[in-house]
């Protein structure tokens, strides 16, 4: 994974879990909007989860390489 695409996904990212974040603790609970930012922040968390996964594999990957 090339050094920008990853930053800019971890960014998107730290966007979505933060925004989320802050959304949850004004929202009412049990309400569409409240499910709706609740599934945002689980992406935002996999996406997160992804691209640390991807950058640790890549990292492994460039010293099992270079020897």
């Amino acid at each position: 994974m090339p050094p920008a695409v990853g930053r800019a996904a971890l960014g998107w990212a730290a966007f979505l879990v933060l925004a989320s974040v802050i959304l949850l603790l004004t929202l009412t609970p049990g309400t569409p909007e409240y499910v709706v930012t609740l599934f945002t922040l689980c992406l935002g968390l996999l996406l997160g989860l992804i691209v640390v996964a991807g950058a640790l594999v890549a990292r492994r990957r460039g010293k099992r390489e270079d020897g």
